[in-house]
């Protein structure tokens, strides 16, 4: 049975006693929300963000300035008074410290601001969960301590530990490529240990990370700040057709083994979407850049992979069976693009951090292990963007559907090396108390269409229990058109639609559940998966959506404005209608006209939205620009009228 929150956090004020006063409240915060006092749960929360973000900046800036000290020691000759084994095993600890109490932190002030979204009365306080993300204590990256904790390893093990080198060196040998569907060893690491099994690794082996130095001038005092790129973002997109082929393909492969590869295709076909580069000042690319690269890949039944780069302009072209180039690797692959209807129907997405052996002579080390963190998997069928080929070159990344993504609750650490040379590995480690959960053959890709398409997932995944995960709509975006209509399968090359014979499957005609059910479902098979409890346990049903009081008001204030402005209007007008000229009484029959419409629009407005609040459906908020379109274009025609009026009375009154 899993431990409550409050009695996790007791046990880490005991483990942990440098943080031990500076934890959140939780107890406090959940008794003010029990007494439904508005005032007093905001208080406690901005007065406990305070403190956490206060304690947090100490702890940081004490850190990173004593592994940067000790970083520009290392060229010293007391290398052992600068790196020995107690001080860099107080700073691990210290490193694992702090991310622990940042992420329990945050975690207790996710579940105080759901409780207060369960209560009428303290409904109005969930807003403060968004001032949480932007806090000071959620925006340090660990990447600026993992980097020179890891070289400071280095350099102990360079000074103290020849044999440990020489075993990581034997297994160097044996590493094997990252391309592919994968060749590694894979684990799940649950969140809580992510952090651990990060130090654990840089005492064995070196991150592949870099260090640059960005020199700044404040007045007169010259400083220098050090940023590290550890983690790197991945993005694969993975390819299927309406029968599954691709998915049947690889469950041969990964799980089935290599004399089990002779379905119905002897190819695998994915994409890999790198991050586009940065713009000016550090500002993020544009995903859209149609000359940004992909990099597409192609698996044979001997498994040997075959890269092709193409612009994503071509991609279009590409999806649609056309060869841009001459490579003959583009064209086997737009070949089997068009006669198997391929089209992009998942993508994973993640953060990956790499660990190499030393590097020796100029060369770099080989990657032996690898941690990805923050996996999260997408229908890319979904896409509701007509102008990009996937979610990764998306700018808007709508969907056409709620259930388009699922994040995965915890990481995925891939051992890149043979199963005995892997086992090996992990005793140099020398931590059993990582909870690591080996799952042989496991596939970002499999993974992904049993949760996105389970249609096609036919036989789930050996590491996915079949009685947790069941359909989490009537139908695959894949197989039936997400709009619901009649029209059936999209055609790749052509973009247009074939008609099949039957409509979409309803929910209770194929026995699968609505997305609520299916959710509730999902959160049992992670427990399952992730070995956090049994899949027949109890899971607790998502809240009542309640709306703040705040919003009915918001809406009144809305259409009391509207009426204002109709009010002056009406007052112009019929001071106009009351003038001797005709220019002046046309304007004023014209504005007239505008305050009809403004009357009638935003009260339409009003009881479109009010029906919509009593609405137990959530729905995605739009902006509803309408009113001022309408408005902009009737002024647009009154002032065009006045001038025609004035022009054609003036040319009158010249020729008599």
């Amino acid at each position: 049975m899993s431990m409550t929150f409050g009695k996790s956090l007791s046990r880490l004020r005991k483990e942990n006693p440098l943080f031990a006063n500076h934890y959140i409240n939780y107890k406090e915060l959940k008794d003010a929300v029990g007494e439904a006092d508005v005032g007093k749960v905001m208080n406690l929360l901005r007065t406990e963000l305070d403190k956490i973000n206060e304690i947090v900046e100490v702890q940081w800036e004490a850190l990173s300035g004593e592994l940067m000290a000790r970083m520009r020691k290392l060229g010293g000759e007391k290398l052992g008074a600068e790196v020995n084994a107690e001080s860099l095993e107080n700073l691990s600890q210290a490193v694992v410290w702090l991310h622990s109490f940042i992420e329990t932190n945050y975690l207790g002030f996710q579940k105080v601001v759901q409780k207060c979204a369960e209560s009428q009365e303290t409904a109005s306080c969930s807003w403060f969960l968004a001032r949480v993300e932007a806090a000071n204590f959620r925006q340090h990256r660990f990447d600026e301590l993992l980097v020179p904790l890891g070289r400071l390893y280095t350099a102990f093990r360079r000074a103290h530990g020849p044999g440990e080198r020489a075993a990581l060196h034997g297994l160097e040998d044996q590493a094997l490529p990252m391309s592919g569907d994968g060749n590694a060893q894979v684990f799940f690491v649950p969140i809580s240990q992510v952090m651990k099994a990060k130090v654990a690794l840089l005492k064995v082996l070196e991150p592949a990370a870099t260090m640059i130095k960005a020199k700044t001038n404040q007045g007169t005092r010259d400083t220098s700040r050090v940023t590290a790129e550890f983690r790197q973002k991945l993005t694969h997109v993975y390819f299927e057709s309406s029968r599954g082929d691709q998915y049947a393909e690889r469950l041969r492969r990964r799980v089935g083994g290599f004399k089990a590869t002779t379905g119905p295709v002897g190819f695998l076909l994915q994409c890999h979407v790198a991050p586009p580069p940065l713009a000016e000042a550090g500002a993020p690319g544009d995903p859209s850049d149609p000359y940004h690269e992909v990099s597409v890949e192609i698996q044979d039944e001997c498994y040997i992979v075959s890269k092709l780069t193409l612009l994503q302009k071509n991609m279009p072209a590409f999806l649609g069976g056309k060869a841009t180039g001459d490579s003959p690797v583009e064209t086997w692959a737009t070949e089997a693009i068009l006669k198997d209807q391929l089209r992009p129907a998942v993508s994973s997405s993640s953060f990956r951090s790499s660990f190499t052996t030393a590097s020796s002579a100029g060369k770099a080390g080989a990657v032996l292990v690898s941690i990805d963190e923050q996996v999260s998997f997408r229908d890319e069928a979904a896409l509701a963007d007509d102008k990009a080929w996937c979610f990764a070159a998306s700018k808007t990344g709508a969907a056409s559907t709620s259930w388009s993504q699922v994040d995965f609750p915890g990481a995925i650490l891939r051992i890149w090396l043979p199963a005995s040379s892997a086992n090996s590995l992990l005793g140099l480690l020398g931590v059993p108390d990582l909870d690591l959960k080996p799952v042989p053959g496991f596939s970002e890709a499999l993974h992904g269409t049993a949760l996105l398409h389970r249609e096609l997932a036919n036989p789930l995944p050996p590491w996915i229990p079949s009685e947790t995960l069941v359909l989490a709509a009537g139908r695959s975006t894949l197989v039936v058109s997400p709009h619901g209509d009649e029209k059936g399968l999209l055609d790749v090359a052509g973009g247009k639609s074939q008609r099949v014979d039957k409509k979409p499957t309803e929910y209770k005609k194929t026995g699968s559940l609505k997305p609520t059910e299916a959710a509730r479902s999902l959160r049992r098979t992670w427990c399952v998966i992730c070995g956090r409890g049994d899949a027949a346990a109890p899971v607790k049903d998502d809240p009542k959506l309640l709306v703040d009081c705040k919003t009915p008001m918001a809406i009144e204030r809305t259409l009391l404005r509207w009426m204002r402005s109709t009010i002056l209007l009406g007052s112009l007008s019929s001071l106009l209608m009351s003038g001797s000229s005709f220019d002046m009484q046309l304007n004023g029959v014209l504005l007239g006209l505008v305050c009809l419409i403004f009357t009638i629009f935003p009260l339409m407005s009003y009881v479109k939205r009010s029906r919509e609040l009593s609405n137990p459906k959530a729905k995605q908020p739009k902006v509803d620009r309408t009113m001022p379109r309408i408005l902009a274009l009737s002024f647009s025609v009154v002032l065009f009228s006045t001038v025609c009026v004035n022009v054609f009375a003036g040319d009158s009154s010249q020729d008599s």
